[in-house]
C-alpha cells in the first residue's frame, strides 16, 4: 500500500513538472552587460557595432532583440549575409551572442532574440516550437526589410533547433539551417523521460500526458501532439547542419539521426563529446560558421574552388575530423541496423 502510495506522490509530482518543463521552465535572468563583446577586435579589423530592438511577436509580446553587425557606414562590400540564432527553453539572446565573434570574423552578421516567455521578452509561457515558429516569421520578415542584409540563416539549439525545423519550409529566404539538438517527436520524448523518472507502465504515462495535455492547451492555447517535427524534414530541400551530443540525456541522439536519414535535402551531421548543455567546441563552431559561409553566399565557380581550398585547409589543421566523420557513419550505422531489427 505504501509502495502505491508513493508511485501515486510520484505520478503528481511528474505531471506537475512535466507540464512545467513543456511551458515554464527556468526564466534565464541576465543583465543588459553580458549582451557586450568586451571590446574584441575582429581579424579582419572591421569595426562592428551591435543594435538593439523591440519587435512585437504574433501573439502581441514585446521581444527583445539585438543585431550584431559590421558598421554599416564602414563595410565593404554592404551587403551581408545574417544568421538568426533560435535560443533553448531555459536560455537567452546571450546563449547566441556567444557566436557573434566567429561569424563576424567570416562577414556574417548575426541576429538574436529573446522568445517570448523568456530572458526580457514579454510573455509567461514557452511553447517548445509550437508558437515560436511564428515569432521567427516575425523575426525573419523584419531582418529581411534591413537594407544591408542578404541571404538569411536560421541557427538553433534545443527548442530552438525544433522551432527551425518546424518553421516554413517554403520560405526561400532560408538558405541554410543548422539544428543543434532538436527532438523529433515530442510525446515520444515525453514517454522517453516519463521512463526516466519513475518505473511505471506506459498506459499510465498516456494518462498522465492527456492531463499534461490539456493542462498546456488550457495555459498556452498549444498541442504538444503537434510537436513533431519529424513531419517536415522529408520535403525540407534547405541545406541542414544537424549537430548532437553523444551523451545527451535530455534529447537522446537518436532523435537527430532518424531525422537526418529522412531529411530531403543537402545535410551534414556531426555527432559531438558532452551532453545536452555542454558547450561546444571550438572546431564544432567552427565547422558550423563554414557551413554558413558555405551556403548564405552566392559563390561562382572560382569562389567556390577557394572555399573548398579554406575548408581543406581548415581540416588539415584539425586532426580529429576524419576520426568524427568515421565514428559519425559508424553510429548512424548502427542506428540502421537497430532499427532494421
Amino acid at each position: 500500500m505504501e509502495s502505491n502510495n508513493y508511485n501515486d506522490e510520484k505520478i503528481k509530482y511528474t505531471y506537475e513538472n512535466c507540464w512545467k518543463f513543456i511551458i515554464r521552465p527556468p526564466r534565464d535572468s541576465y543583465d543588459l552587460s553580458e549582451l557586450d563583446l568586451g571590446g574584441i577586435k575582429l581579424e579582419t579589423k572591421e569595426p562592428y557595432i551591435r543594435e538593439d530592438c523591440e519587435i512585437k511577436s504574433k501573439r502581441g509580446f514585446i521581444m527583445q532583440c539585438s543585431f550584431y553587425r559590421i558598421d554599416p557606414k564602414k563595410r565593404e562590400p554592404l551587403i551581408r549575409p545574417v544568421v538568426i540564432y533560435l535560443h533553448g527553453n531555459s536560455s537567452s539572446r546571450v546563449e547566441g551572442k556567444k557566436m557573434a565573434l566567429y561569424l563576424l570574423n567570416k562577414g556574417i552578421d548575426l541576429f538574436v532574440f529573446d522568445f517570448p516567455g523568456c530572458g526580457k521578452s514579454e510573455g509567461e509561457y514557452i511553447s517548445l516550437g509550437y508558437h515560436e515558429k511564428d515569432d521567427v516569421k516575425i523575426i525573419v520578415d523584419y531582418v529581411a526589410s534591413l537594407p544591408g542584409v542578404g541571404e538569411i540563416g536560421l541557427w538553433g539549439r534545443s527548442m530552438g533547433a525544433a522551432t527551425a525545423l518546424l518553421y516554413n519550409n517554403d520560405d526561400e529566404r532560408i538558405k541554410a539551417k543548422c539544428v543543434d539538438s532538436p527532438f523529433a517527436d515530442f510525446r515520444e520524448l515525453s514517454i522517453q523521460l516519463c521512463q526516466k523518472e519513475i518505473n511505471i507502465p506506459e498506459f499510465v504515462i498516456n494518462t498522465v500526458l492527456f492531463f499534461i495535455k490539456k493542462t498546456v492547451r488550457k495555459k498556452n492555447d498549444m498541442d504538444i501532439d503537434q510537436l513533431r517535427p519529424i513531419d517536415y524534414v522529408e520535403k525540407s530541400k534547405t541545406p541542414i547542419f544537424f549537430i548532437h551530443a553523444m551523451k545527451d540525456e535530455l534529447i537522446p541522439y537518436k532523435h537527430t539521426i532518424n531525422m537526418f536519414e529522412k531529411y530531403g535535402g543537402i545535410k551534414f551531421i556531426n555527432i559531438v563529446e558532452g551532453n545536452h548543455n555542454t558547450p561546444r567546441q571550438k572546431h564544432i563552431i567552427s565547422k558550423i560558421v563554414n557551413f554558413f559561409d558555405k551556403y548564405l553566399r552566392n559563390y561562382n565557380n572560382d569562389d567556390d574552388n577557394n572555399n573548398e581550398e579554406e575548408e581543406n585547409e581548415n581540416e588539415n589543421e584539425d586532426d580529429n575530423n576524419e576520426n568524427e566523420e568515421n565514428d559519425n557513419n559508424n553510429i548512424i550505422n548502427d542506428n540502421k541496423n537497430k532499427n532494421d531489427k
